[in-house]
This record gives C-alpha cells, structure tokens and sequence, in this order.
C-alpha cells in the first residue's frame, strides 16, 4: 500500500510562507551560469540543436527545464524564477502528501516544506537559485520515496513502484550522469534487503526488481537520444557526455579556494539542521531502525561522494545536492526532541532551541525581504535594477554593456561574449558561434581552433572580452587574441572588458 495523506489548515499556511519566500527570490538578478542556462533555451527555441548548434558540458536537462520556463513565462529573471517557484511549491505539497507517516507529531510534520524548500531559498543567492543541484532534489526525492514504498510491496505493485521510481531515475540523469551513483544507493538499498532480510529469490529479484528499473532508466534517455539521433547530433552528444568530462577533469587544476569557500559556505548555512538531523538518525536508527530514515542517509552519504568527485570544480552550489534529505532528517530530529520538550516545565528551552535553529536563517531572509520592501518591491525596471544590484554587484555594469551594443545605429546579428552571459541577456542578441565564451578555463585544445574556425565564418560584428577570460586566452592560446587583433578592432574599452568592431 502507498500511504498519502492529505494536507491539513498548518500544511496550507506553511505553503503559503513557501510562496511568499519565493517571491522575494522572483526578481532576483541571473548569475553567470544562469544567463548561460537562460542564452542555450532561448536558442533552443529559435530552432537551433543543443551541442549541435549551441554547446555545453552539462547534460540537456537544466537547458530543458530553461526552456520550459522562458517559454511559458518569459526568458527573463521573474519569468524563471516564476517556474523554479511553482516547481517548488508543487515539490512541497509532495513532502507534505508523502511523509505524515514518517512524523509522529503533526504539527512538526508540517514543517518539513520549510526546512528543506526554505532553507533552500534563505541561503540561496543569484549563484545558487536555478542551478543543476538545486532542481534535481524534487525527482531525486521522488525516486527515493517510490523505492521506499517498494519495500512494504511485492509482485505487480513493485514492479509498478520500481518502474516509476527507474523512470524518473533517468529524468534525474539527464540533469547529471554523475547522480547515477546517488540512484544506485537507493535501488542497492532494497537490492540487499531482498536478498539479506527477506531472502529473495534470484529469480525473483531480477524480475520484480532489476527488470523495472531498468526499464524506466532506459526510457527517457532512449527519448533523448532519439531526438539527437533524428537531427543527425548523436555524435556530438556521445563525445559530450562520454569523452570530454574526463578530458577536461584531467586538464583541470585545482583551487583550493573554491574547495574551501563551498566547504564553508555549506558549514555556515547548514550546521543547525545538521546537528538536528545527528539526533533523527541517532533515534531513527538505533532505536526503531527505520528504513525511509537509512535512505536518507545514504542519500547524504553518497551525495558527498559526487561532490567530492567533483574536487576540482568544486562549487558552494553542488552542497545544494545535499538540502531535502539533511532538510527531511532535521525535521526528523525536531519530532524526536518534541516529545522531550513538551514535558518540560518552563518553555525556555523549546524558545532557545527555536532560535538556536532560525537565527541565521531569519536574519538572511529579513535582509532579503527588507531589501526587496525598501526598492518598492522591484516593480519597476529601475527599482528592480537596484534591488538585484544588492544581490550582484557587477549587475549594472553588464547592463550597460548590453546596452551599449544594442542602441540604435548599431550593426545587426549575433555577437560572440569572451566572459558573462548576462551581457547577451542585456543586448538582447544571441551568439554567434556554437562553442560558449563562459568558462573558456574548461576548453580542450581542439575546442579552441574550432573557437577560431567558427568566429572565422559566422563573422561577428562584435566581439567582447572579458579581462579575466583575456588572461585564459593568453595562457592557453593568443592565437585567439592574434586573429582579433587581425579581423577586428578596438570600440571601447571600459572597467569590464574590451567591444571589438569588425574591420
């Protein structure tokens, strides 16, 4: 049996708390890989094949989901973060369908949207919100419950779960391949359980088990790699997400700095619900050995394998992989700590506890919610200007140099950007060439001659780089350099970069 409740009048105030915590995020500015994600669906849009006509590294699912938001909303800052709200929201009402059971105090069942969903958006800035990590969580979740659900189940109604569960397991992998290995915890799970507690059959196991969830795995990814095989791209995808990544892991140095600001960024926003979540675990495990409690940790468990798999691009916004289940486990610990607090005497200890917990967290989201009050809720494009300036510094500077290249009298077509993608979000133009000009760090030898050979025949009118990118350019290959200098000329020069004009 699969056990979905329904909400109650504390669930519906707590999603409403959901929403207005979203809103303050709507008009927040585009990081760098947000502009970038936004630039590769608007593309899509216009016709053009992902990796064919617009290349990235990452898999085609955050591209996917731009698409699907710029198309319905706008491709715009309040248009995608519009869509990331309702994604949320619907992501909570799940939690709070899915997990009364798990709770043994309603009241405190409720609060799971808020400190998973929540706390996402409190400690999320322009950098975080959108990103890979962050979105992933909702079909991760999703994965984890429907093979949860299969342990209490055997023949047809396991099959069924599994096949779902395996399904949207592929959904996840077009996000990132690497989350693989947080999948296969979750199916190795009730794998072994099978096989150690209920002493399964072979037979059985591969039929009410594998068979399902490869079935679903291999459904989506079939669909997608249909599409890519119908426009004649299947190559191109291949060597995307096969051969570059370890290529480009090889190449890549580490900085120590990264690794060590997103091991603090995680540290200083998470430590409450960690320690929290410690006595969930402690309690669930020890004492009653809860199943749904041990998926969760192995989802903890081996999602900071894939981050630090990743040690050598490491991100503040790949900790984000970590958000539902740390979120799910401290509510956790709350319901095994509520008991011991309502038989104390005074109510002291329950206030301390409270605002041990949501200090930090209120104090980030008053900030945010002061701000977005004193721009006059950024209805206006210039209120909403100043409000974004706070959350990204460097906001009106790439918005004038868009639009410096796209006032009147200036020449028509696509431009290639050496450095933020926002400046084509501004310009209000696309790019020229199908290899990115974001993180030129990560390119392969061969990706910058064909950089050259693409610049050589789409001839953009005007080229922009980045002081920064300009330093890689030198480092890795100044013949990029030196055939600007040969094609193009100097426009301006300002605090940014450098516009050059065709010859």
């Amino acid at each position: 049996m699969i056990t979905i409740t329904k909400l109650n009048k504390i669930d519906f105030l707590v999603l409403i708390f959901i929403i207005l915590i979203g809103f303050v995020h709507l008009p927040f500015p585009f990081d760098g890989d947000q502009a970038f994600f936004r630039l590769g669906a608007l593309e899509m849009q216009q016709g053009k094949v992902l990796y064919r006509d617009f290349w990235d590294i990452k898999q085609p699912g955050i591209f996917c989901f731009y698409f699907l938001a710029g198309t319905l909303f706008g491709f715009n800052e309040i248009g995608i973060h519009a869509f990331e709200l309702i994604y949320m929201v619907f992501f909570s009402i799940i939690l709070l369908l899915t997990l009364k059971s798990y709770f043994r105090h309603q009241i405190i069942a409720s609060l799971v949207p808020l400190l998973t969903v929540g706390v996402y958006y409190v400690v999320s800035g322009a950098w975080h919100l959108t990103q890979v990590e962050a979105l992933v969580g909702f079909p991760l979740f999703l994965c984890l419950w429907l093979t949860f659900q299969s342990f209490k189940n055997e023949g047809k109604q396991r099959f069924i779960l599994l096949l779902l569960s395996g399904f949207i397991g592929g959904i996840v992998l077009l996000f990132k391949l690497i989350f693989l290995l947080i999948l296969l915890s979750f199916w190795l799970t009730i794998l072994m359980y099978s096989v150690l507690i209920k002493r399964q059959s072979i037979q059985k196991i591969l039929i009410e088990i594998c068979l399902p969830i490869f079935i679903g795995v291999i459904f989506p990814l079939l669909i997608v790699a249909s599409y890519f095989v119908w426009f004649n791209s299947f190559s191109i995808l291949y060597q995307t997400f096969f051969i570059y990544p370890p290529l480009i892991i090889a190449n890549s140095a580490l900085d120590q700095n990264d690794f060590i600001s997103g091991i603090k960024w995680f540290l200083q926003n998470f430590y409450s619900l960690v320690l929290i979540a410690i006595i969930a675990v402690d309690a669930s495990l020890r004492k009653s050995k809860n199943i749904l409690t041990l998926l969760l940790v192995v989802w903890c468990v081996f999602a900071l394998s894939v981050i630090a798999l990743q040690y050598k691009a490491l991100w503040e916004y790949h900790f984000l992989l970590l958000f539902v289940p740390i979120g799910i486990l401290a509510t956790k610990g709350l319901d095994v700590l509520w008991d011991y607090l309502k038989e104390l005497s005074s109510p002291i200890p329950t206030i301390l506890l409270i605002f041990l917990l949501f200090l930090p967290l209120s104090s980030t989201l008053t900030k945010k919610s002061a701000t977005l009050v004193n721009n006059n809720f950024a209805l206006t494009e210039d209120t909403r200007l100043k409000y974004q300036t706070v959350f990204r510094k460097k906001y009106p500077s790439l918005h004038s140099e868009g639009n410096f290249i796209s006032q009147a009298g200036t020449l028509a077509g696509e431009i290639y950007v050496a450095g933020d993608p926002s400046i084509y979000y501004f310009s209000g133009r696309t790019q020229a060439t199908i290899l990115r000009g974001w993180a030129l760090e990560y390119f392969l030898p061969e990706q910058w001659s064909s950089l050259i050979e693409q610049l050589d025949s789409s001839k953009p009118p005007y080229i922009f780089i980045d002081y920064e990118p300009q330093a890689i350019i030198k480092e890795y290959f100044p013949k990029m350099l030196e055939f600007v200098e040969q094609r193009y000329q100097v426009l301006r020069q300002s605090n940014n970069g450098i516009w050059y004009i065709i010859k």
